[in-house]
Order: C-alpha cells, then structure tokens, then sequence
C-alpha cells in the first residue's frame, strides 16, 4: 500500500512538472502587445478601462521578468499575481499529496453522516 501511494505521489509530480514547463513555454512565448484591440467585454462596451483592463499584459510581463511595464499596465498584479501564484500551486499540493481515493472519501462521509444521525 505505502508504495502504491508513493508511485501514485510521484506520477503526479511528474505530470506537475511536464504540464507547468509547457505551460510556462508557452506563456513565455505570447508576445506581449500594446495595441488598440481589446478583448475586454466592459471596456468594448463603454469604452472606458474597468479596474482589470491590463491584467494578462500585467501577468504577461512578470513572466517576460519585466515588473516595472507589469507594474504599468496594472498596478493590482502586486497583488493579484502571487494570489493566483499561491491558489494554482495549492491546487496542484492538494492534487498531488492530499486527494484520497473516492471511494475512500466517500466511507469516511458515509461514516460521519450516520454518526450524527445516531446521536
């Protein structure tokens, strides 16, 4: 059982891996443009910025390791980014090393719904 869990944990490192480098590449090869085109439904709409408007230019630009044009197309990236940063690589620890088998899960609920109903 403890080596089913540890092949299990590092096929899922490895899948982790793969999928971030080429996630990764192929942000880092999206050029960054500063065009007229906006694909921004509020900003088409109204014609004016909403507080977002710049944020993937923004998230762009960090991965590019340029923070000062990231800073200026959207100053919330200083907190929006390690946010989005902390949440993905959270998902990814919960993915690998917390998520139990279902069936698992699923007897331990089973188990607590009918302790409550005894009480």
């Amino acid at each position: 059982m403890q080596m089913e869990m540890r092949l299990r944990i590092l096929n899922r490192l490895l899948l982790f891996y793969i999928i971030n480098i080429v996630f990764f590449l192929i942000l880092f090869l999206i050029p960054i443009n500063d065009n007229n085109f906006s694909i921004c439904l509020f900003k088409n709409i109204t014609g004016k910025e909403c507080f977002n408007c710049g944020m993937t230019r923004a998230f762009l630009s960090i991965v590019h390791l340029n923070f000062k044009q990231a800073i200026g197309y959207n100053k919330n990236v200083v907190i929006i980014f390690p946010m989005t940063v902390t949440i993905y690589l959270y998902s990814w620890y919960k993915y690998i090393y917390k998520v139990t088998n279902y069936n698992e899960s699923y007897n331990k609920y089973k188990c607590k719904v009918r302790y409550k109903k005894i009480k």
